[in-house]
């Protein structure tokens, strides 16, 4: 007798227009739901992030493969004759310090995936240094290789007096990462300006670039050294690497900290937007107070907190040149304009030691410079174990997470389409 009288009573449920809409809109929210679930699990500040294959190579892997592939070509005997080299004045010195690395070491694919796919006219414009940076350089897998010596421009090691060397060998065995990072920063600053490039590029040697990167990064450089801008301030840096670990909801994000008055707006304007409906005559017996009432207190509500679950960077990406003078981290790959070096190597000189990304980022406030950042990132951080004695959870958080995602044959296309569409200044036509 319960159950049939249930049963009428569910029979007359189902029959009501809220009902009705109710399991319509509850349907369509699981589709909404499980599509993010499936598109935007990479975003470390959305509700669908899953971090149990996010730091898995994908792209790094095919990028590393092909670094392999271009590194053993110019390491056998008889290759290498083919290598191309800078010519001229380079446009762009790239430099980087490698040190010996208790177990991964990741040069060969730093430099493999930085040179392998360059044009001619790309390679001609980079100068490229690199420096061991042990104070004893054969501790280091990858010192004397042959196709090292035909890849860079220039392979260095510490020119300083013994006394110096000595200090360098003390930070070394007390692991004082700090003052020992800071002296091989500025130590690739000063080679660098030897080299008159306009342009200086400060490296890490756990790094992997994508496909293009070289004709993006000028055309970058291009725009924020010579196009118009109603800019003011000087600009002390282009980040080539961020981590979309910083880039979450914030109270600087107008619908963020109003989240009260967006979803007062989403219920009032679907509220106003249901009531006009239902003066046509034919919607009014489908739109009653109670179908309202789910609509503006239910549905709605629902979706635009499926809105915010999304996560900031999912909802709008960054692309192109952005000011990133807060957000961005950290010393994976930053380009420098020439002018703006000497005075930077002055302030590390007189600081000494500490974090690197740190007293950048409090040089470039104090003087008041802009900083900015090349979006899609253009390298991946793949060095997951710090040669700094790093923690790893601080280090797996210096990951960019949509890199992955790139297609290979679009940005080799789009590689190709840049090349023929910039000019000699680097200029897009």
């Amino acid at each position: 007798m319960r159950i049939g009288k249930l049963y009428v009573l569910l029979q007359l449920l189902l029959k009501q227009p809220a009902i009705k809409l109710l399991i319509f809109a509850s349907f369509i929210y699981l589709l909404a739901f499980q599509y993010c679930r499936i598109h935007f699990w990479r975003d470390p500040h959305s509700a669908f992030f899953d971090d149990r294959d996010v730091y898995e190579w994908k792209y790094s892997l095919l990028r590393e493969h092909q670094a392999n592939h271009f590194i053993s070509l110019h390491d056998a005997p008889s290759g290498g004759n083919d290598a191309v080299l800078s010519q001229g004045a380079p446009l762009m010195c790239a430099a980087l310090a490698t040190v010996r690395r208790d177990k991964d070491d990741y040069l060969s694919a730093t430099i493999g995936s930085m040179l392998s796919d360059l044009d001619p006219r790309e390679r001609h414009a980079l100068h490229l240094s690199v420096l061991f940076a042990n104070t004893d350089p054969a501790q280091h897998p990858r010192w004397d290789q042959r196709w090292l010596g035909r890849l860079a421009d220039s392979v260095l090691t510490y020119n300083v007096s013994s006394e110096e060397l000595d200090h360098l060998r003390m930070l070394e065995e007390t692991g004082n990462f700090h003052e020992k990072g800071v002296y091989d920063y500025v130590y690739l600053l000063n080679q660098c300006l030897e080299t008159e490039a306009p342009y200086i590029f400060i490296l890490e040697d756990d790094v992997i670039f994508a496909d293009g990167w070289l004709v993006k990064t000028f055309n970058s450089l291009h725009t924020l050294s010579h196009e118009p801008t109603d800019r003011k301030e000087p600009w002390i840096y282009l980040r080539l690497f961020f981590t979309e670990t910083a880039l979450s909801w914030s109270d600087t994000d107008f619908w963020y900290r109003n989240m009260p008055l967006a979803f007062g707006l989403v219920i009032g304007s679907t509220y106003a937007f249901l009531l006009a409906l239902r003066r046509w005559l034919p919607a009014r017996y489908y739109l009653g107070y109670w179908v309202i009432g789910t609509m503006c207190l239910v549905v709605a509500p629902a979706f635009t907190a499926l809105v915010y679950m999304i996560g900031k960077y999912s909802l709008a990406p960054l692309k192109g040149v952005v000011e990133m003078n807060d957000r961005g981290c950290c010393t994976q790959g930053l380009i420098f304009p020439r002018e703006q070096v000497p005075a930077l190597v002055n302030y590390l000189q007189e600081k000494k030691g500490g974090q690197t990304d740190s007293l950048i980022e409090d040089f470039a406030t104090e003087k008041g410079l802009t900083r900015f950042a090349l979006a899609p990132q253009q390298l991946q951080h793949v060095g997951l174990k710090s040669s700094r004695n790093n923690l790893e959870v601080n280090t797996k958080s210096t990951w960019a997470f949509w890199f992955e995602e790139n297609d290979a044959l679009e940005l080799k296309d789009e590689h190709q389409l840049l090349m023929a569409a910039s000019d000699d200044n680097w200029r897009l036509n």
